[in-house]
C-alpha cells in the first residue's frame, strides 16, 4: 500500500525509522519515481494506436486523466502534486510536437501549485521535492560524467548511485535542518531500494487491474510478497 499508493499507516515504526534512517524513504512516498513509471506503462499500453491520426490527443487526455486519478487516490501529497503537474505539461506536449525544457517545467508546475495555494511553499514535502529534482537535474549530469564504467552493470549501478548523490547533496542542509539527521547509508541502500520499489510498483498495480482473475492474483501476490520482504530485509 505505501509502497504503490503511499498509504504508510500499517507500517510499524520500526520499519518507518529504518527506511528513514537508510535515506529510502523517498521510495514510501508517492513521487516522480512513481508518477513516471505510470506514465511510461500509459506510453506502452497505448503503443499500437500511434498509427491513428488523433491518437497523440486521445493519448494527451487519458494520460491527463489517468494521472491526476492516480494522484487523488494517493492523497494529493505535494511530491505527487509536483510530478503530476510536471508530467501534465509533458503530456500536453507531445501532440503538439513541442519540445520540453524541464527547468521550464519545474518552474512552471511551482508557479502553478503556488497559485493554487501559496501556503504550499511551508510544506516540507514541497520543498524536498523540488530540490531533489532540481538537484538531480542540475548535479547528476556532470557528478556521472566522473566516471565512466565500461561494463553495462556497473554503468547501471553508477547511474542510480549519480541520481541518489545528487539528490542527497540538493536537500542535505534542509534534511539536516527538518530531520536532524543525515542517512549515511544512503548510496547502499538505494542501489536495492529504486530499482526493488519499480518492481513492486508495477507489480502492485498489475496486481489491482488483474485482481479478479484468482490464479493471476494469487502468482503476482507471492511474487510481490517475497520482493517486499526482500527489500524490507535490506533496508533493516
Amino acid at each position: 500500500s505505501a509502497l504503490v499508493l503511499g498509504v504508510t499507516d500499517g507500517i510499524d515504526n520500526e520499519l518507518l525509522n529504518a527506511y528513514a534512517a537508510a535515506g529510502t524513504m523517498h521510495v514510501l512516498a508517492v513521487s516522480g519515481l512513481h508518477v513516471g513509471i505510470v506514465y511510461w506503462m500509459i506510453l506502452i499500453l497505448f503503443k499500437p494506436f500511434k498509427r491513428y491520426k488523433t491518437s497523440e490527443w486521445i493519448l494527451a487526455g487519458l494520460s491527463l486523466v489517468i494521472l491526476w486519478s492516480y494522484a487523488v487516490v494517493t492523497g494529493l501529497s505535494p511530491s505527487v502534486l509536483r510530478a503530476v503537474t510536471m508530467f501534465s505539461f509533458v503530456a500536453i506536449a507531445r501532440p503538439w510536437n513541442q519540445r520540453t525544457n524541464i527547468y521550464n517545467i519545474l518552474a512552471a508546475s511551482a508557479f502553478c501549485l503556488l497559485l493554487y495555494d501559496p501556503y504550499m511553499i511551508l510544506s516540507v514535502g514541497f520543498q524536498l521535492s523540488y530540490l531533489a529534482v532540481l538537484g538531480i537535474v542540475m548535479l547528476q549530469p556532470g557528478i556521472y560524467r566522473l566516471w565512466e564504467p565500461g561494463a553495462w552493470f556497473w554503468d547501471e549501478v553508477w547511474k542510480i548511485s549519480a541520481v541518489s548523490i545528487a539528490a542527497q547533496l540538493a536537500t542535505f542542509a534542509l534534511g539536516l535542518f527538518y530531520f536532524h539527521q543525515f542517512p549515511n547509508y544512503f548510496l547502499l541502500s538505494n542501489l536495492f531500494a529504486i530499482p526493488g520499489s519499480f518492481l513492486v510498483l508495477i507489480l502492485g498495480l498489475v496486481l489491482m487491474a488483474a485482481s479478479f482473475i484468482s490464479p493471476i492474483a494469487s502468482a503476482i501476490g507471492w511474487a510481490l510478497d517475497w520482493i517486499i520482504k526482500a527489500l524490507n530485509g535490506v533496508v533493516l
